[in-house]
């Protein structure tokens, strides 16, 4: 099996805030918060079950730096890794950049957290969530739905047309994935009233499928067109 490794050029300040913030977040481990997250399957490869406000925090406390944010995304800790996604200086981050770091997201959790903190903020949001169409790579994909569920107003439909049509390719989805491009859909019907027939048009291939998750996908979103419709 091939692995990548990531290198780094020896930077000794930036060596120091690293190591000066691995030491804060394990001096602000919850211990309660680890075990409750392991306990519905939220998986990392270190975790200290720091909350999202002390994580902001800490953050704040360092200006956006690439190279600090980098060498804190892949550590592959639950809490370097959204530190790091306040830290990026969001016109530094490339398409292609953007998309190795989402390959090394590991929970829902943080592709949620990073869609809102990182990558619905760059620059080049909407090319970010095309490159990632015809992943197979889920938590890829799930990242850039929820990307894009932050930025619906600046949607072609055409991309609109491609994230259902690329989520249907998963023959077997959960019911994290399924509220996740619920919300996309229902959140599209809500920024947009004139895009409800295009929703109504691309989910009815779900009414008719033979997973439960996509039939609640369809009948989710189809009660909330309903709803908008008698405001």
């Amino acid at each position: 099996m091939n692995i990548r490794k990531t290198y780094f050029v020896e930077n000794k300040e930036i060596t120091q805030q690293v190591n000066q913030i691995k030491r804060i977040i394990r001096g602000s481990m919850n211990g309660i918060t680890v075990e409750s997250m392991s306990e519905k399957g939220i998986q990392y490869k270190e975790n200290f079950g720091v909350s999202l406000p002390r994580l902001r925090e800490i953050a704040s406390h360092y200006e956006p730096n690439m190279q600090l944010a980098t060498q804190l995304w892949f550590l592959e800790i639950r809490e370097s890794m959204i530190i790091a996604s306040h830290l990026v200086p969001k016109n530094e981050m490339s398409t292609a950049v953007a998309l190795s770091w989402c390959e090394k997201i590991p929970a829902y959790e943080l592709a949620e957290i990073t869609a809102m903190t990182l990558f619905s903020q760059l620059p080049n949001a909407l090319q970010f969530i095309e490159a990632t169409l015809d992943t197979t790579h889920i938590f890829v994909f799930m990242t850039a739905i929820s990307t894009a569920t932050r930025i619906t107003q600046s949607l072609p439909e055409s991309v609109i047309q491609s994230i259902v049509l690329n989520f249907n390719k998963f023959e077997q989805i959960t019911l994290t994935e399924a509220n996740i491009l619920a919300t996309f859909l229902t959140r599209v019907a809500n920024d947009n009233s004139e895009r409800i027939a295009l929703i109504k048009e691309v989910i009815q291939t779900f009414h008719s499928s033979e997973d439960y998750y996509k039939k609640f996908i369809f009948e989710f979103v189809t009660k909330e067109i309903e709803f908008l419709k008698q405001i």
